[in-house]
């Protein structure tokens, strides 16, 4: 009985002095990894602020655990957007946006187990010469629970692989598209605009939109109409083997109740978009629509409709080519 009793209070001991070990152990946990990524901190802040992008280079993919189920709630790449997963291997899980500095910071609220452990992540995006400092970290508060302190003495060993094979990949993803434009998706505001349907071929495309946009013009200047927003155009049809298109070449004013001849009012409903942001010579601009087509496929998005240009430079006040910004815009679903 007497060494029954000794080896519970050694035991006991055992535990007080692992007890207070632990109250001496850091309070809180940091885990960073980092790569130099030489690409361009746009590219680098699309792919990680989009959850829909996440499957291109972060590790925990249908490949890990082919029972996971994925579920995104809320606008791509917008403050409060979550992401949440559960499997038999990864658990159940969360990500919800909290800050985003485009070009430069990714940061969200990470849960594991309905919640049950909570942890910030952030994504810091850095210029350093002629290279992309990219770090990846994670930080929380392990509580007063001894458990949950020597547990964070293996936080590093833990996510830090994780963290590594990630931006291993991400750097090469990211450096695949070293030239790509920027990619967003918007919801574009329901609009009023004026416009003409006319054909053009490879060679008539500058005639044909600068008649349709003097006629445009001249309605609007003889109605006292405000513009209110930038000219675009709406390839209705497209044949890639003569290179010429049906175009609904238009202007948004803030309202119009009819047109005259050939210019028509039409109205656009309120509908989301994926847009490239491309600058240069319009007709350099096709490659602009291939990696659109790309990026559609990539995060299965449904188009819903004709392709859209829209100009935002003016080429009669801007002689330098570099400098034309041209919208090329997809409604999807």
């Amino acid at each position: 009985m007497k060494t029954v009793v000794k080896i519970f209070y050694w035991l006991l001991g055992i535990v007080a002095v692992l007890v207070i070990i632990a109250f001496l152990l850091p309070k809180t946990y940091k885990v960073e990894r980092s790569t130099f990524i030489k690409s361009n901190p746009l590219i680098i802040y699309g792919l990680t602020s989009n959850f829909q992008q996440w499957h291109l280079w972060a590790p925990w993919t249908k490949e890990t655990d082919s029972t996971v189920i994925f579920e995104m709630t809320g606008e791509a790449a917008q403050v409060g957007t979550s992401w949440k997963w559960d499997g038999e291997v990864l658990g159940n899980g969360e990500m919800i946006l909290s800050e985003l500095i485009p070009g430069e910071l990714v940061a969200y609220d990470l849960a594991f187990d309905q919640g049950k452990y909570k942890s910030i992540g952030k994504i810091v995006i850095e210029n350093q010469g002629d290279s992309v400092k990219v770090s990846w970290l994670d930080e929380g508060d392990l509580g007063y629970n001894p458990v949950s302190r020597y547990m964070g003495l293996f936080m590093g060993s833990m996510m830090g692989p994780d963290f590594e094979k990630g931006l291993a990949k991400l750097k090469i993803v990211a450096e695949s598209r070293y030239d790509w434009p920027r990619i967003e998706e918007i919801t574009m505001d329901r609009q009023v605009a004026l416009t003409v349907r006319d054909s053009a071929g490879m060679n008539t495309y500058a005639m044909v939109l600068g008649k349709a946009y003097g006629e445009i013009m001249g309605f609007i200047k003889s109605n006292r109409l405000n513009v209110a927003g930038p000219p675009f155009t709406i390839a209705v049809t497209w044949d890639s083997l003569t290179m010429s298109s049906t175009m609904d070449i238009g202007i948004p004013v803030e309202k119009a109740e009819k047109g005259r001849g050939r210019v028509e009012v039409q109205e656009f409903p309120q509908q989301k978009f994926v847009v490239a942001y491309y600058f240069g010579a319009y007709d350099q601009i096709g490659r602009t629509y291939n990696i659109l087509d790309q990026y559609i496929k990539e995060n299965s998005k449904e188009i819903t409709g004709a392709p859209w240009e829209i100009y935002i430079t003016d080429p009669m006040s801007e002689p330098d080519t570099l400098k034309w910004e041209t919208r090329v815009a997809f409604p999807i679903k």
